[in-house]
């Protein structure tokens, strides 16, 4: 629901319709709609922090086909947390309790990814929160994409695409022209 309808648009009926239970067995779980979304970030997190440490473990023993494997296996993630991803950065834009709630691990598990990525290549990250967040951004927005565009585009060569950008982010320091 929160990936069709974003999170202001989904509405407690919504989410009660499509999971099959009733309001009053909703709010037994859950006091609110935002209630909702920070237990789902909770779950959320714990994936991608997982994903994230399989990654991290292997170190510089990381190929190009281990790195292809985990990134079907974050796509399997995001198939299961994607819509929670966009949901929350919608609602964090107009919620600060929801933007304080989950930005704070959302960071520490992209300052791992960022360290993980550069330690591919032996090296230490300049900016691992930064290179970090620009893997998730990139492998959440070509999840997005692939949802949206179903048969249209071919998952396989997506994942195939990210793996090569993915080997890129920490290989060597971009030199800048000041």
């Amino acid at each position: 629901m929160f990936l069709l309808h974003g999170y202001t648009g989904t509405t407690i009926d919504d989410i009660t319709q499509a999971a099959g239970v009733s309001r009053s067995s909703f709010y037994t779980y859950f006091p609110s709609k935002r209630d909702a979304l920070l237990a789902l970030g909770a779950q959320s997190l714990e994936s991608a922090l997982s994903i994230v440490g399989d990654l991290d473990r292997r170190g510089s023993d990381t190929g190009v086909k281990d790195l292809a494997h985990w990134v079907t296996a974050y796509f399997g993630h995001l198939d299961e947390h994607g819509s929670f991803a966009f949901a929350w950065t919608q609602a964090a834009q107009q919620d600060s309790e929801i933007r304080r709630a989950g930005q704070r691990g959302h960071l520490s598990m992209c300052r791992r990814l960022g360290a993980a990525l550069a330690q591919i290549h032996g090296l230490v990250p300049a900016s691992a929160t930064e290179s970090g967040l620009l893997a998730v951004s990139m492998l959440e927005r070509v999840w997005a994409y692939s949802q949206l565009y179903g048969s249209q585009v071919d998952r396989s060569a997506l994942e195939r695409q990210a793996v090569r950008v993915l080997w890129e982010i920490e290989k060597a320091p971009a030199k800048t022209d000041d």
